[in-house]
């Protein structure tokens, strides 16, 4: 069962894409928790939106509180209980057999702590777009392969301190890993960078080192939204 944790601060237009995104998964193994991030006076209809629904994998949240960036993913990271979890961005999309692909590469590599699947960048209007920014991160930072590629310890370490060239929405933890590690309260930007580096320091509960399973099929795409 794969846990869809989605820290939400923004607007229902672009989260009803999100969430009907997710519903319409090829596999359904997947649980879906939205915590919302909003005051209640900022944005409307957003526990409307939920209560209309009937499906029992989708859960709803809102804080009493604004939380902020960093406490909203902690109580994400808190509040999963399955055994693999995905922190998704409020404004993101999942293509159709995201879900389905990440358990084939889990159940390929069972070891793994860490999954990226392949990301597709879109804009505002949903349609894929190409950025310097990301092309230099996919040509210059990425590992070449084709296919799927296993990582871990120092050889991880120094690929991503040369460029962090993964996409923190659209990446699968291993759960207990993530929570033996946590988010640093005092960071604002750069959190999955300092994350992963601390669980491959730590190294995997699962295994010697942390291990990091990348995928290039299209089918395991998520696309995220690149904000303008």
């Amino acid at each position: 069962m794969l846990d869809i944790m989605l820290p939400h601060y923004g607007e229902l237009k672009l989260l009803k894409v999100a969430v009907e995104s997710i519903l319409a998964q090829t596999d359904e193994r997947w649980r879906l928790t939205v915590i919302d991030d909003n005051p209640a006076e900022r944005e409307t209809g957003i526990p409307e939106y939920f209560a209309a629904m009937s499906d029992a994998r989708v859960q709803y949240r809102r804080n009493p509180r604004n939380l902020g960036i960093t406490g909203n993913f902690q109580q994400c990271v808190d509040l999963a209980t399955g055994p693999f979890m995905v922190i998704m961005g409020c404004d993101d999309v999942m293509l159709p057999r995201y879900v389905q692909r990440v358990h084939e590469l889990l159940e390929a590599h069972p070891d793994a702590v860490l999954v990226q699947p392949g990301v597709e960048v879109i804009g505002g209007d949903g349609a894929v777009v190409k950025t310097l920014a990301d092309t230099t991160k996919r040509r210059v930072y990425a590992p070449k392969f084709a296919g799927t590629v296993a990582m871990a310890g120092e050889e991880l370490a120094v690929s991503l301190l040369r460029g962090n060239w993964l996409y923190f929405p659209s990446l699968v933890w291993r759960t207990a890993e993530i929570q033996a590690v946590g988010f640093d309260p005092e960071l604002k930007v750069i959190q999955d960078l300092k994350l992963i580096l601390a669980l491959v320091t730590r190294g995997g509960g699962s295994s010697p080192t942390t291990r990091s399973c990348s995928s290039t099929g299209g089918t395991a795409r998520a696309c995220r939204r690149r904000r303008r």
